[in-house]
Protein backbone atom coordinates (compact mmCIF):
# COMPACT_ATOMS: atom_id res chain seq x y z
CA UNK A 1 0.00 0.00 0.00
CA UNK A 2 1.66 3.49 -0.87
CA UNK A 3 2.75 5.97 1.87
CA UNK A 4 2.55 9.15 -0.75
CA UNK A 5 -0.42 10.97 0.94
CA UNK A 6 -1.23 12.45 -2.47
CA UNK A 7 -1.45 8.63 -3.63
CA UNK A 8 -3.82 7.42 -0.18
CA UNK A 9 -6.06 10.84 -1.28
CA UNK A 10 -6.59 9.70 -4.84
CA UNK A 11 -9.15 7.02 -3.56
CA UNK A 12 -11.56 9.10 -1.38
CA UNK A 13 -13.10 11.17 -4.14
CA UNK A 14 -13.29 12.57 -7.80
CA UNK A 15 -14.73 15.60 -9.35
CA UNK A 16 -18.19 16.70 -8.52
CA UNK A 17 -20.98 17.94 -10.80
CA UNK A 18 -22.69 21.51 -10.04
CA UNK A 19 -26.28 21.59 -11.95
CA UNK A 20 -28.76 23.85 -9.73
CA UNK A 21 -32.86 23.22 -9.98
CA UNK A 22 -35.20 25.50 -9.22
CA UNK A 23 -38.39 23.23 -7.61
CA UNK A 24 -40.99 22.87 -9.41
CA UNK A 25 -44.17 25.03 -9.75
CA UNK A 26 -47.21 24.75 -7.62
CA UNK A 27 -50.47 22.90 -8.63
CA UNK A 28 -53.51 24.87 -7.62
CA UNK A 29 -56.89 22.99 -6.72
CA UNK A 30 -59.69 23.29 -9.07
CA UNK A 31 -62.05 26.21 -8.09
CA UNK A 32 -65.40 24.96 -6.84
CA UNK A 33 -68.71 25.40 -8.28
CA UNK A 34 -70.90 27.93 -7.50
CA UNK A 35 -74.61 26.83 -6.26
CA UNK A 36 -78.05 27.39 -8.51
CA UNK A 37 -80.26 30.27 -7.90
CA UNK A 38 -81.10 32.36 -4.64
CA UNK A 39 -84.07 30.33 -4.27
CA UNK A 40 -82.39 26.78 -4.08
CA UNK A 41 -79.82 27.74 -2.35
CA UNK A 42 -82.28 28.95 0.39
CA UNK A 43 -84.41 25.86 0.28
CA UNK A 44 -81.37 23.80 0.99
CA UNK A 45 -80.10 25.87 3.53
CA UNK A 46 -83.29 25.24 5.29
CA UNK A 47 -83.66 21.44 5.04
CA UNK A 48 -80.10 21.26 6.07
CA UNK A 49 -80.79 23.16 9.36
CA UNK A 50 -83.96 20.90 10.02
CA UNK A 51 -81.42 18.49 9.70
CA UNK A 52 -78.99 19.49 11.75
CA UNK A 53 -81.46 20.65 14.53
CA UNK A 54 -82.80 16.76 14.37
CA UNK A 55 -79.17 15.26 14.86
CA UNK A 56 -78.38 17.66 17.61
CA UNK A 57 -81.50 16.49 19.74
CA UNK A 58 -80.92 12.96 19.05
CA UNK A 59 -77.36 12.17 19.34
CA UNK A 60 -75.86 15.97 21.05
CA UNK A 61 -74.64 17.06 18.01
CA UNK A 62 -71.26 15.11 17.93
CA UNK A 63 -68.64 16.83 16.17
CA UNK A 64 -65.82 15.09 14.07
CA UNK A 65 -62.16 16.20 15.17
CA UNK A 66 -60.70 18.78 13.38
CA UNK A 67 -57.48 18.59 11.22
CA UNK A 68 -55.16 19.27 13.48
CA UNK A 69 -52.87 22.95 12.38
CA UNK A 70 -49.43 22.26 11.79
CA UNK A 71 -46.39 24.20 13.78
CA UNK A 72 -44.06 26.14 11.07
CA UNK A 73 -41.79 23.78 11.50
CA UNK A 74 -44.00 20.78 10.52
CA UNK A 75 -45.60 22.39 7.66
CA UNK A 76 -41.95 23.17 6.51
CA UNK A 77 -39.76 19.88 6.70
CA UNK A 78 -36.72 21.75 5.21
CA UNK A 79 -36.77 23.97 8.92
CA UNK A 80 -37.62 20.72 10.80
CA UNK A 81 -35.58 18.46 13.25
CA UNK A 82 -32.86 20.97 13.79
CA UNK A 83 -29.53 18.71 15.84
CA UNK A 84 -30.82 17.18 18.73
CA UNK A 85 -34.64 17.44 18.85
CA UNK A 86 -37.46 14.47 18.42
CA UNK A 87 -40.10 13.82 16.85
CA UNK A 88 -41.22 12.60 13.63
CA UNK A 89 -39.50 9.47 12.28
CA UNK A 90 -39.92 10.44 8.73
CA UNK A 91 -39.81 13.51 6.34
CA UNK A 92 -40.95 14.50 3.12
CA UNK A 93 -38.09 17.18 1.74
CA UNK A 94 -38.50 20.47 0.41
CA UNK A 95 -40.05 20.36 -3.17
CA UNK A 96 -40.14 16.71 -3.35
CA UNK A 97 -42.91 14.89 -4.91
CA UNK A 98 -44.89 12.79 -2.26
CA UNK A 99 -43.65 9.83 -1.19
CA UNK A 100 -43.64 6.40 1.10
CA UNK A 101 -41.58 8.69 4.07
CA UNK A 102 -37.90 8.13 4.77
CA UNK A 103 -36.54 7.76 8.04
CA UNK A 104 -34.78 10.73 9.24
CA UNK A 105 -31.26 10.21 10.89
CA UNK A 106 -28.75 12.62 12.39
CA UNK A 107 -25.37 12.37 11.05
CA UNK A 108 -24.51 11.39 14.30
CA UNK A 109 -26.61 8.57 14.05
CA UNK A 110 -25.14 7.77 10.39
CA UNK A 111 -21.94 7.32 11.99
CA UNK A 112 -22.70 5.43 15.03
CA UNK A 113 -25.59 2.89 13.83
CA UNK A 114 -24.48 -0.63 13.31
CA UNK A 115 -24.60 -1.70 9.73
CA UNK A 116 -26.59 -4.68 9.25
CA UNK A 117 -25.59 -5.37 5.47
CA UNK A 118 -28.66 -3.76 3.15
CA UNK A 119 -29.01 -0.32 1.69
CA UNK A 120 -29.74 2.34 4.56
CA UNK A 121 -31.76 5.24 3.43
CA UNK A 122 -32.03 8.54 5.14
CA UNK A 123 -33.20 12.07 4.99
CA UNK A 124 -30.38 13.88 7.00
CA UNK A 125 -32.27 15.93 9.94
CA UNK A 126 -30.19 18.11 10.40
CA UNK A 127 -30.98 19.36 6.58
CA UNK A 128 -33.46 17.17 4.80
CA UNK A 129 -33.13 17.92 1.20
CA UNK A 130 -29.73 16.26 1.27
CA UNK A 131 -30.87 11.48 0.60
CA UNK A 132 -28.05 9.67 2.14
CA UNK A 133 -27.28 5.80 0.86
CA UNK A 134 -25.07 3.86 2.91
CA UNK A 135 -24.45 1.13 1.48
CA UNK A 136 -22.90 -2.35 2.88
CA UNK A 137 -19.63 -2.22 1.00
CA UNK A 138 -18.02 -0.35 -2.02
CA UNK A 139 -18.41 -2.91 -4.40
CA UNK A 140 -22.75 -2.46 -3.95
CA UNK A 141 -22.13 1.21 -3.95
CA UNK A 142 -19.94 0.78 -7.17
CA UNK A 143 -22.42 -1.05 -9.31
CA UNK A 144 -25.17 1.28 -7.93
CA UNK A 145 -23.37 4.79 -9.01
CA UNK A 146 -20.10 4.36 -11.13
CA UNK A 147 -22.08 4.50 -14.27
CA UNK A 148 -23.76 7.87 -12.80
CA UNK A 149 -20.44 9.18 -12.05
CA UNK A 150 -19.07 8.93 -15.14
CA UNK A 151 -21.35 10.40 -16.53
CA UNK A 152 -21.50 13.43 -14.32
CA UNK A 153 -18.38 14.27 -12.45
CA UNK A 154 -15.24 11.70 -14.05
CA UNK A 155 -12.38 13.19 -16.31
CA UNK A 156 -12.35 11.97 -19.63
CA UNK A 157 -15.44 10.71 -20.35
CA UNK A 158 -18.68 11.41 -22.32
CA UNK A 159 -21.20 14.04 -20.76
CA UNK A 160 -23.86 13.47 -23.29
CA UNK A 161 -23.79 9.61 -23.27
CA UNK A 162 -24.40 6.83 -20.31
CA UNK A 163 -20.93 4.08 -21.03
CA UNK A 164 -22.10 1.17 -21.44
CA UNK A 165 -20.52 -1.88 -18.89
CA UNK A 166 -17.88 -2.77 -21.31
CA UNK A 167 -16.75 0.97 -21.80
CA UNK A 168 -16.92 1.26 -17.72
CA UNK A 169 -14.77 -1.92 -17.43
CA UNK A 170 -12.14 -0.77 -20.46
CA UNK A 171 -12.11 2.90 -18.31
CA UNK A 172 -11.51 1.33 -14.79
CA UNK A 173 -8.43 -0.98 -16.44
CA UNK A 174 -7.27 1.91 -18.06
CA UNK A 175 -7.07 3.92 -14.74
CA UNK A 176 -6.17 1.04 -12.37
CA UNK A 177 -9.50 1.32 -10.68
CA UNK A 178 -12.15 -1.38 -10.16
CA UNK A 179 -15.96 -1.42 -9.07
CA UNK A 180 -15.18 -1.57 -5.80
CA UNK A 181 -12.73 1.61 -5.56
CA UNK A 182 -13.51 3.69 -8.63
CA UNK A 183 -15.07 6.33 -5.82
CA UNK A 184 -15.33 5.77 -2.28
CA UNK A 185 -18.09 8.57 -1.57
CA UNK A 186 -20.42 10.10 -4.05
CA UNK A 187 -22.43 12.94 -4.28
CA UNK A 188 -24.71 14.56 -6.92
CA UNK A 189 -27.12 17.41 -7.33
CA UNK A 190 -30.96 16.10 -7.60
CA UNK A 191 -30.61 17.36 -11.23
CA UNK A 192 -27.80 15.20 -12.34
CA UNK A 193 -29.54 11.95 -11.45
CA UNK A 194 -32.54 12.98 -13.13
CA UNK A 195 -29.93 13.43 -16.00
CA UNK A 196 -28.27 9.89 -15.57
CA UNK A 197 -31.57 8.24 -15.93
CA UNK A 198 -33.05 10.42 -18.64
CA UNK A 199 -30.13 9.66 -20.49
CA UNK A 200 -29.52 5.97 -19.94
CA UNK A 201 -33.27 5.44 -21.28
CA UNK A 202 -32.60 7.67 -24.29
CA UNK A 203 -29.53 5.58 -25.04
CA UNK A 204 -31.87 2.79 -24.50
CA UNK A 205 -29.53 0.81 -22.54
CA UNK A 206 -30.70 -1.58 -19.48
CA UNK A 207 -30.00 -1.22 -16.13
CA UNK A 208 -27.91 -3.49 -13.58
CA UNK A 209 -30.26 -5.02 -10.79
CA UNK A 210 -28.39 -2.28 -8.56
CA UNK A 211 -29.10 0.61 -10.90
CA UNK A 212 -33.31 -0.24 -10.96
CA UNK A 213 -33.28 -0.67 -7.12
CA UNK A 214 -31.71 2.85 -7.05
CA UNK A 215 -34.08 4.22 -9.34
CA UNK A 216 -36.96 2.51 -7.45
CA UNK A 217 -34.98 4.04 -4.00
CA UNK A 218 -34.83 7.35 -5.24
CA UNK A 219 -38.68 7.32 -6.75
CA UNK A 220 -39.77 6.08 -3.15
CA UNK A 221 -37.54 9.17 -1.58
CA UNK A 222 -38.96 11.79 -3.64
CA UNK A 223 -35.78 12.50 -5.36
CA UNK A 224 -36.52 10.92 -8.73
CA UNK A 225 -40.88 11.49 -9.76
CA UNK A 226 -42.37 7.85 -10.74
CA UNK A 227 -44.94 10.24 -12.23
CA UNK A 228 -42.14 11.48 -14.48
CA UNK A 229 -41.64 10.00 -18.39
CA UNK A 230 -38.22 7.90 -18.01
CA UNK A 231 -36.80 10.34 -21.12
CA UNK A 232 -37.47 13.56 -19.45
CA UNK A 233 -34.85 15.88 -19.91
CA UNK A 234 -36.50 18.97 -18.07
CA UNK A 235 -33.91 19.63 -15.37
CA UNK A 236 -35.36 22.84 -14.52
CA UNK A 237 -38.29 20.65 -12.30
CA UNK A 238 -35.70 18.98 -10.34
CA UNK A 239 -36.09 19.27 -6.49
CA UNK A 240 -33.52 21.28 -5.05
CA UNK A 241 -31.77 18.00 -3.26
CA UNK A 242 -28.88 16.24 -3.26
CA UNK A 243 -27.83 12.54 -3.05
CA UNK A 244 -24.77 11.21 -1.32
CA UNK A 245 -23.41 7.70 -0.40
CA UNK A 246 -20.83 6.45 1.79
CA UNK A 247 -20.51 2.50 3.19
CA UNK A 248 -20.15 0.60 6.18
CA UNK A 249 -16.22 -0.28 7.56
CA UNK A 250 -14.83 -3.12 5.24
CA UNK A 251 -11.48 -4.60 5.45
CA UNK A 252 -8.65 -4.65 1.88
CA UNK A 253 -8.93 -7.20 -0.12
CA UNK A 254 -4.74 -8.71 0.16
CA UNK A 255 -5.73 -10.01 -3.43
CA UNK A 256 -6.26 -6.97 -5.32
CA UNK A 257 -3.58 -3.72 -6.01
CA UNK A 258 -6.60 -1.37 -4.62
CA UNK A 259 -6.98 -0.44 -1.19
CA UNK A 260 -10.55 -0.94 -0.51
CA UNK A 261 -10.33 -0.61 3.25
CA UNK A 262 -12.65 1.91 5.03
CA UNK A 263 -12.18 2.10 8.64
CA UNK A 264 -14.02 4.09 10.92
CA UNK A 265 -12.15 7.26 10.58
CA UNK A 266 -12.07 7.22 6.95
CA UNK A 267 -15.53 6.12 6.98
CA UNK A 268 -16.51 9.50 8.76
CA UNK A 269 -14.01 11.69 6.67
CA UNK A 270 -16.06 10.45 3.39
CA UNK A 271 -19.81 10.76 5.12
CA UNK A 272 -18.37 14.68 6.25
CA UNK A 273 -16.85 15.40 2.86
CA UNK A 274 -19.93 14.34 1.15
CA UNK A 275 -22.08 15.97 3.12
CA UNK A 276 -20.77 19.29 2.72
CA UNK A 277 -20.96 18.75 -0.97
CA UNK A 278 -24.68 17.96 -0.70
CA UNK A 279 -24.77 21.30 1.73
CA UNK A 280 -23.16 23.14 -1.36
CA UNK A 281 -25.72 21.72 -3.73
CA UNK A 282 -28.81 22.34 -1.47
CA UNK A 283 -27.95 25.60 0.26
CA UNK A 284 -27.70 28.84 -2.12
CA UNK A 285 -26.18 30.86 0.62
CA UNK A 286 -23.38 28.75 1.37
CA UNK A 287 -22.69 27.90 -2.45
CA UNK A 288 -22.60 31.82 -2.83
CA UNK A 289 -20.46 32.33 0.08
CA UNK A 290 -17.55 29.24 -1.02
CA UNK A 291 -17.61 30.78 -4.42
CA UNK A 292 -17.06 34.27 -3.20
CA UNK A 293 -14.10 32.10 -0.78
CA UNK A 294 -12.17 30.95 -3.31
CA UNK A 295 -12.40 34.00 -5.81
CA UNK A 296 -12.12 37.04 -3.72
CA UNK A 297 -10.01 35.84 -0.13
CA UNK A 298 -7.83 33.30 -1.47
CA UNK A 299 -4.78 34.61 -3.44
CA UNK A 300 -3.62 33.26 -6.99
CA UNK A 301 -0.76 31.07 -5.04
CA UNK A 302 -3.27 29.93 -2.53
CA UNK A 303 -5.42 28.74 -5.93
CA UNK A 304 -2.89 27.32 -7.91
CA UNK A 305 -2.24 24.79 -4.79
CA UNK A 306 -5.46 23.54 -4.76
CA UNK A 307 -5.25 23.48 -8.12
CA UNK A 308 -2.05 21.37 -8.34
CA UNK A 309 -3.59 18.76 -5.61
CA UNK A 310 -7.11 18.58 -7.38
CA UNK A 311 -5.49 18.01 -10.30
CA UNK A 312 -3.77 15.24 -9.25
CA UNK A 313 -7.24 13.79 -8.02
CA UNK A 314 -8.46 13.73 -11.66
CA UNK A 315 -10.41 16.64 -10.84
CA UNK A 316 -11.20 19.29 -13.84
CA UNK A 317 -9.09 22.36 -12.79
CA UNK A 318 -11.17 24.29 -15.44
CA UNK A 319 -13.86 24.44 -13.62
CA UNK A 320 -14.04 27.40 -11.02
CA UNK A 321 -17.27 26.10 -9.12
CA UNK A 322 -16.15 22.80 -9.05
CA UNK A 323 -13.04 23.79 -7.71
CA UNK A 324 -14.28 26.28 -4.84
CA UNK A 325 -17.03 23.48 -4.66
CA UNK A 326 -14.01 21.06 -3.32
CA UNK A 327 -11.63 23.49 -1.85
CA UNK A 328 -14.35 23.67 0.89
CA UNK A 329 -14.90 20.03 1.36
CA UNK A 330 -11.19 19.58 1.51
CA UNK A 331 -10.07 22.81 3.65
CA UNK A 332 -13.00 22.44 6.40
CA UNK A 333 -14.90 18.69 6.33
CA UNK A 334 -12.09 16.38 5.89
CA UNK A 335 -10.62 15.80 9.21
CA UNK A 336 -8.54 12.44 8.16
CA UNK A 337 -5.23 13.60 7.95
CA UNK A 338 -4.42 10.88 5.70
CA UNK A 339 -6.33 12.18 3.25
CA UNK A 340 -5.91 15.87 3.23
CA UNK A 341 -3.10 17.59 5.50
CA UNK A 342 -1.00 20.94 4.96
CA UNK A 343 1.41 18.50 3.58
CA UNK A 344 -0.43 17.28 0.49
CA UNK A 345 -0.86 20.77 -0.48
CA UNK A 346 3.51 21.54 0.16
CA UNK A 347 2.54 24.04 3.06
CA UNK A 348 3.71 23.84 6.75
CA UNK A 349 0.40 23.28 8.80
CA UNK A 350 0.20 26.55 10.62
CA UNK A 351 -0.36 27.61 6.91
CA UNK A 352 -3.64 25.28 6.56
CA UNK A 353 -4.66 26.65 9.99
CA UNK A 354 -4.77 30.30 8.80
CA UNK A 355 -6.35 29.55 6.28
CA UNK A 356 -9.33 27.81 7.91
CA UNK A 357 -9.82 30.49 10.09
CA UNK A 358 -10.06 32.77 7.23
CA UNK A 359 -12.73 30.72 5.91
CA UNK A 360 -15.03 30.85 9.20
CA UNK A 361 -14.34 34.63 8.76
CA UNK A 362 -15.93 34.95 5.26
CA UNK A 363 -18.03 32.03 5.31
CA UNK A 364 -21.02 32.91 7.62
CA UNK A 365 -23.10 29.91 6.75
CA UNK A 366 -20.76 26.99 7.85
CA UNK A 367 -22.18 27.65 11.58
CA UNK A 368 -25.03 26.34 10.13
CA UNK A 369 -22.98 23.04 8.80
CA UNK A 370 -20.56 23.05 11.60
CA UNK A 371 -23.49 22.57 14.14
CA UNK A 372 -23.80 18.64 12.82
Amino acid sequence: MSTDPREITRQLLRPKGFPGSPPPPRTHPAKTRRAGSRLSRSILLFCGLCCIAGLAALNGFQRRPETPTLAPEAAHPGRALRPGSQGAQTVTPPDAQPSSGVAVRRMEDLLNDTPDGTWRVARLAEHPAILVIEFPDLLTQGAALNRLAALIEKRGTPRDRVLTPEELALLMQKTGDSAATFYQGHDYAGSSVIRFFAQIARQGLPLNPDEERLRTTLQNAGLLDSRARAASTDEAQAPSQALIAFTAVQADDPATLADEEVDARRRETVLRHELSHGFFFTHKGYQKQVIGFWRDVLNESQRRAFRIFLGDLEYDTSDETLMANETQAFLMHTPDPRVFSGSHLGWPEHHLHDLRAKFRQHVPALQIFSAW
